[in-house]
């Protein structure tokens, strides 16, 4: 069990930073803090 919610933990996590990637490439930083915001509850959940 605690194997595959750490896959699912990694996959979320490996998701956030190339989205947040994507959008720095985009040059909108609003965005990618609000993106970071909204990874930092995801995580306070799970």
């Amino acid at each position: 069990m605690k194997f595959i919610k750490g896959m699912i933990m990694g996959t979320i996590i490996s998701a956030g930073v190339v989205m947040m990637y994507n959008e720095s490439m985009n040059n909108s930083k609003k965005k990618m803090v609000k993106m970071g915001k909204q990874m930092v509850k995801k995580l306070g959940i799970i």
